[in-house]
C-alpha cells in the first residue's frame, strides 16, 4: 500500500476501509455506472455516500481509446504467453525461460496497462467530478 490510489489529491491518506456486501445485480450495475462515469466502483461510492456529484465523465479523445485497446491487446498477448509457458512446463517439455520470473513480469506490466488504462479514461476528471480539461490530446 502507500500509492497513489490510497491518497485524496489533497495528499490525504485514506487508510480505512469498510467491507460492503453487494447481490451480483447490484454490483454490475455499480460497475456499469462507474464504467460510464469512467471511475472506480470505489469512487462511485465515495461520491454517492458523501452526496458529492456522480456524473458521466466526456469521452476520452479517440487518441486515449485507441491507446486502451493497444495496451489491453499487449496484455491480452502477455497473459496468452505466460499459460503457453505454463502448458509446455506442466506437460515436461523444456523451457528455455524462467516461468516465475516470466509470470512476474506479466504480473507486473499487467498491473502498470490497467493503472494506465483508467489514467487514460480518468484524463481530465477531477475527485469532485469537475472536468479540468489538462489532457494532452495532440499526436506527435
Amino acid at each position: 500500500m502507500g500509492g497513489a490510489k490510497t491518497k485524496r489529491s489533497d495528499g490525504v491518506p485514506r487508510k480505512i476501509t469498510h467491507p460492503v456486501r453487494f447481490a451480483v445485480d447490484e454490483y454490475e450495475q455499480l460497475k456499469n455506472k462507474a464504467y460510464q462515469a469512467r471511475i472506480s466502483v470505489s469512487e462511485l461510492i465515495r461520491r454517492a455516500a458523501l452526496r458529492r456529484k456522480v456524473v458521466e465523465a466526456p469521452p476520452p479523445p479517440q487518441l486515449n481509446w485507441k491507446l486502451y485497446e493497444e495496451l489491453n491487446a499487449i496484455g491480452v498477448n502477455l497473459n496468452q504467453l505466460v499459460k503457453g509457458v505454463n502448458a509446455t512446463v506442466k506437460s515436461g517439455r523444456n523451457v528455455n525461460l524462467d516461468a516465475d520470473q516470466l509470470e512476474n513480469l506479466v504480473v507486473g506490466l499487467t498491473s502498470q496497462i490497467k493503472e494506465t488504462q483508467m489514467q487514460l479514461l480518468e484524463c481530465g476528471v477531477s475527485d469532485e467530478g469537475e472536468d479540468e480539461g489538462d489532457c494532452e490530446t495532440d499526436e506527435k
